[in-house]
């Protein structure tokens, strides 16, 4: 991961890591666990930065960051939130307002939250979202 990675997203934070500036912000490591979690669960598939789906300040959450997979439609979002407990409410609003045409599901870890999303008619990234969901949750 690259913490000065423009796809890393903070909410309201004056400093974020993609911002230029040369110091860091308290919300570095919890943005670089994500993905480490993230990329654990991806295995050797190639992803590339993306916005984070729904937006940061949209779900209230401090900081976050979106990859996309370059070989399916598949798509994730991780957030950074005050607590397990607002994380929890967020990935419970979330499933239950999957976008048309999308499958979509989500998994808290500490104040982590993961959301991915692909084409409803994406069989294969079934598969994938139900290991991606597993690893990041400590499951694997």
């Amino acid at each position: 991961m690259n913490p000065n990675d423009p796809s890393l997203r903070q909410g309201e934070a004056s400093s974020s890591p993609g911002s230029g500036s040369n110091q860091p912000s308290p919300l570095d490591p919890f943005l670089r666990r994500g993905e480490a979690l993230l990329r654990h669960g991806a295995g050797s598939a190639e992803l590339s930065p993306a916005d984070p789906a729904p937006a940061v300040q949209d779900l209230g959450a401090q900081a976050g960051f979106g990859r996309a997979w370059t070989s399916n439609s598949m798509r994730a979002s991780v957030y950074v939130f005050n607590s397990y407990k607002e994380a929890r409410v967020a990935e419970d609003w979330l499933k239950a307002h999957v976008p048309n045409g999308l499958q979509g599901d989500g998994t808290v870890n500490g104040d982590l939250l993961v959301w991915v999303t692909a084409d409803a008619t994406d069989a294969a990234a079934r598969a994938v979202i139900g290991d991606l969901i597993g690893a990041f949750a400590g499951e694997e």
